[in-house]
Order: structure tokens, then C-alpha cells, then sequence
């Protein structure tokens, strides 16, 4: 009987350790790179939460393993640029893929750089991505058919802000 409560209390703490345990990292699959083209930004003004901008997205391409096509106009990139200097990203856009299927897309983002480097970046100057922080989520809706897989799929993102266009590099979180 010693043995036998010995037994199931080992085995207890076996199950309960497992279920505490972190699961596996993540693995993530590279899907495309993005190439947004932007105009200039439309400044609403200082608000309560922060400054507000607009800026349309007005062309662009994706082109990856998994992923190609053009990024159509009609889209903007919402920012909110914090009074700590860091913007808040959401950018709604579509595109249509090298087999014709339109995909909506909706990017959750946050730019995090020390005030020189900002004030390098609204200048459009050439700043190494490794000078700021640039990361986020993106969402892709689709139809039924070949990319409808996207729909249930996380996606997350590293920007790169260049002169004239902003690159969104995707990766599928398996």
C-alpha cells in the first residue's frame, strides 16, 4: 500500500509537470516580402493620445515563396506617434495575387526608435533596421480557394522603413 500511494504520487507529479511546462517554440515559415509604396502623409494633429497621421498607400509588390503579386492603391497606413516618440502602426491595404485572387490586409505594428533615429527616419534618410525596432502582426483575409489557408494562419511581420517605400517582411507562425 506504502508503494502503491508512493507510485501514484509520483505519477501525479509527472502529469502536473508536464502541464506546466512551456510547450514547444514556435517555428515560423517565410511567406513574402512586401513593398509598399507610400505618399506623403496627411498630419491630423496633435490629439489627446498622440499625433495623428494618415498616409496612403498607393502601389506596391509582394514577392515571395508563398506569396506574389501587387499591392493595389486605396490603402492607408494609420499611424499614432506617441508622445514617447513611438508610432503605433495600423495600415489597411489590399493586393491582388499573380493568379488574380484579391486579399485584404490588415497590419498591427509598432516603431520604436531613440529621437535621433526617428528624426533620421521623417527625414528619409537611410537607416539600418537594426537601429530601431520594427515589428509587428498581419492579418490576411481571403476567399475560398487557393489562399484561404491565410485565414487561419498567424502571421507576424519585421518592418524596414526605406526612403520612398516601407518593405514588411512575413513570416507564418506553424
Amino acid at each position: 500500500m506504502k508503494y502503491t500511494l508512493l507510485l501514484i504520487s509520483f505519477l501525479v507529479a509527472i502529469v502536473t509537470f508536464g502541464q506546466n511546462s512551456l510547450p514547444p517554440t514556435p517555428e515560423l515559415a517565410y511567406i513574402t516580402e512586401f513593398k509598399f509604396v507610400l505618399d506623403p502623409a496627411h498630419t491630423v494633429g496633435q490629439t489627446p493620445t498622440g499625433l495623428r497621421r494618415i498616409v496612403p498607400i498607393v502601389d506596391g509588390t509582394a514577392s515571395g515563396p508563398k506569396l506574389n503579386g501587387k499591392v493595389l492603391a486605396g490603402g492607408s497606413d494609420w499611424q499614432l506617434i506617441r508622445k514617447d516618440g513611438t508610432a503605433e502602426i495600423e495600415a489597411l491595404s489590399q493586393m491582388v495575387t499573380e493568379d488574380g485572387v484579391i486579399l485584404y490586409l490588415k497590419n498591427e505594428s509598432i516603431r520604436v526608435a531613440k529621437p535621433e533615429v526617428a528624426a533620421r527616419l521623417a527625414k528619409g534618410e537611410v537607416v539600418l533596421a537594426s537601429e530601431y525596432y520594427f515589428k509587428g502582426r498581419l492579418k490576411i483575409e481571403a476567399p475560398e480557394g487557393k489562399y484561404y489557408w491565410m485565414n487561419n494562419a498567424v502571421f507576424i511581420c519585421q518592418g524596414v522603413k526605406n526612403p520612398k517605400d516601407v518593405s514588411l517582411f512575413v513570416w507564418q507562425v506553424l
